[in-house]
């Protein structure tokens, strides 16, 4: 298998080569599907095969031999096709054959370690998909039936009843870990083996944002109703992520919990997309440029959280400073694609106008503020890491670096960026920029320092995480208050119990009875839908 990493050229090619606004038609293949390629589809595809040709390369040296590695190989393969194919597909159904080979597939990856842990990670993220595939194929039979044609670029036209926004949200919003919708993702994440993770998080997340682009196009249709949808659910989606990230001292688990955050931003930018035509059109860069910048983020750091997992702790200054410099470029650090990403969505609410810009100058700081804090604690654990080194492979520290360079160098060389990039180096940019990151930074040091206190307090026991941390302040406070007698105990009481109720219901949720009731009662709504 050491030929893996060729299985990603062909796609590459076609990025690289075939012209704009080219199809074909095979009239054999699943009711005459139609494989073309437009500017769009080549930025994704193009993106695609830069994740899976480095995830193959780290695989290379994961597996030496045996039964598990070939099965493992051949989920991966059916994905990665399954994912190029979508990026093509120009019809209806031929997104939706590829989109669901490539999901089943990721289940072999999701289980793989086949340990208690990854079957149920497996398990949940399958009734997941089970449920998206069902609210997608009857959205599409909806569409076919609206607009009379299978052909994505006949979409345009159709009438979007209410039910088809909900179905379609539900279809795609599951691949990218929308709410409530997101209890595979991080378990998924932590028991996926490293390169799986870093295909789920840098490439395959994104079929659920290009369908939403291929069967809602923005520019050429408008749903305000539908738009608020979206912005609400993607605004907590990007609160909550951080939430579920802090929550967690698995490297995999913070990265998925940021994912559902930075999701959570790209879905309030298509929402924003949705409000009119007009604000279509432009929110239609924006959200390719917040694609790219997270999918090579993530990556990245992912391949990090491999290398150290193989080197046993990061070997050097260089590492961690990469680590560092791709983390808080996902919090929108001046000087990083992230940068250029914060400035995209700015420029996007103030076209927009009010209220949009003036939420806008809460919300993405607050949103930076919580990411860096978030990164941070990714980092450290990290920097903890003291396991036995497994396989110190050159190879899988050329691919970190590989993708260390693709997020520090890609957004300032890229034209498409221009201008955007340009602006992020104003003065006014810069010093706003730099806000959230300093406070992120300062309330991160202000936990670390509350966490090495408590360390040695005489009969107190170690905190695990920040939110214990955050639990024993916040008793402690209660304690104090009730002494004084004061009103507002009981309402200070209730933040750290917030914090294990929201445990609780993660819990919950991921039960794959739960997960299975829901799967059910779905079915039997779209039946009596149908009928």
């Amino acid at each position: 298998m050491q030929i893996l990493p060729l299985a990603t050229v062909p796609a590459l090619l076609i990025a690289m080569t075939v012209p704009d606004d080219v199809s074909v038609e095979a009239g054999w293949f699943f009711m005459s599907g139609r494989m073309g390629l437009d500017g769009t589809g080549r930025i994704f595809l193009i993106l695609a095969g830069f994740v899976w040709l480095l995830a193959s390369f780290s695989i290379l040296s994961l597996f030496k031999s045996g039964h598990n590695r070939t099965r493992f190989h051949i989920f991966f393969l059916t994905a990665m096709a399954g994912n190029f194919g979508l990026i093509l597909a120009q019809g209806m159904f031929g997104y939706y054959l590829f989109f669901a080979m490539m999901s089943f597939a990721s289940y072999g990856l999701v289980a793989h370690e086949g340990h208690k842990d990854a079957r149920r990670a497996g398990r949940i993220y399958l009734f997941l998909v089970m449920i998206g595939e069902m609210a997608l194929f009857t959205a599409l039979l909806c569409l076919v039936q609206t607009c009379d044609s299978m052909a994505l670029n006949d979409l345009a036209g159709a009438s979007y009843h209410p039910v088809i926004f909900i179905l379609l949200f539900i279809g795609f919003g599951i691949k990218i870990g929308a709410l409530p919708f997101h209890g595979w993702l991080i378990p998924a994440y932590q028991n996926a083996p490293p390169p799986a993770a870093t295909a789920l998080a840098g490439s395959m997340v994104n079929a659920g944002i290009l369908g939403w682009l291929r069967f809602m196009p923005l520019g050429q249709i408008s749903y305000p109703d539908g738009a608020m949808l979206f912005i609400i659910a993607g605004a907590l989606a990007s609160i909550y992520g951080v939430i579920a990230g802090l929550n967690s001292k698995q490297p995999g688990a913070v990265l998925g919990g940021s994912s559902i955050s930075q999701m959570g931003l790209i879905t309030v930018v298509f929402g924003m997309g949705l409000l009119d035509q007009d604000a279509g059109i432009y929110a239609i860069p924006v959200l390719i440029l917040c694609v790219v910048h997270h999918s090579l983020a993530k990556s990245s750091l992912f391949f990090a959280y491999d290398l150290t997992t193989r080197e046993g702790k990061i070997v050097s200054h260089f590492q961690l400073a990469a680590i560092l410099f791709t983390a808080l470029a996902l919090a929108g650090m001046p000087f990083t694609s992230g940068a250029i990403v914060k400035t995209a969505f700015k420029e996007l609410a103030t076209h927009l106008g009010e209220p949009w810009y003036g939420i806008s100058t809460f919300f993405l700081p607050l949103t930076a503020t919580g990411t860096t804090i978030l990164m941070l604690h990714f980092v450290r654990i990290l920097k903890n890491m003291n396991t036995i080194s497994k396989s110190g492979n050159i190879l899988i520290q050329l691919v970190f670096v590989a993708s260390f360079t693709a997020v520090a160098t890609t957004l300032w060389i890229w034209p498409f960026a221009d201008d955007f990039s340009s602006h992020s180096l104003e003065r006014e940019q810069i010093f706003l920029g730099s806000l959230p990151v300093a406070a992120g930074c300062f309330l991160f040091f202000l936990l670390q320092r509350s966490v090495l206190t408590t360390k040695f307090q005489t009969g107190t026991p170690k905190r695990k995480n920040h939110f214990d941390t955050f639990k024993c302040l916040a008793t402690d406070l209660v304690q104090k208050k009730r002494k004084e007698k004061q009103p507002q105990n009981m309402f200070a009481g209730s933040i750290y119990r917030l914090v294990p109720y929201l445990r609780k219901i993660e819990k919950v949720m991921g039960r794959w009875q739960v997960v299975g009731l829901s799967y059910l009662a779905l079915c039997f709504c779209l039946l009596f839908l149908l009928l």
